[in-house]
């Protein structure tokens, strides 16, 4: 059975202050607990080759396991 994923993407910025009531290992701890994982922080590109960036800042980025059901089970 193949895993589907979901994903969540924060601004760095925007995910540091989403409670400023709590460490940045506090708000990490709570995602964890959520079921969701830190998988990457990905850089915003200083060129983008010509194209316009997908990215206006640093972006973290979790994923977690969806659970629907596969239609072929």
């Amino acid at each position: 059975m193949d895993t589907e994923w979901k994903y969540k993407v924060f601004t760095v910025d925007k995910f540091i202050s989403l409670d400023s009531d709590l460490s940045l290992e506090e708000e990490l701890n709570k995602y964890g607990e959520e079921g969701w994982e830190l998988v990457g922080i990905v850089q915003k590109p200083i060129t983008s080759l010509g194209k316009p960036s997908k990215l206006n800042d640093n972006s973290i980025v979790f994923k977690k396991a969806s659970h629907k059901q596969n239609k072929n089970n």
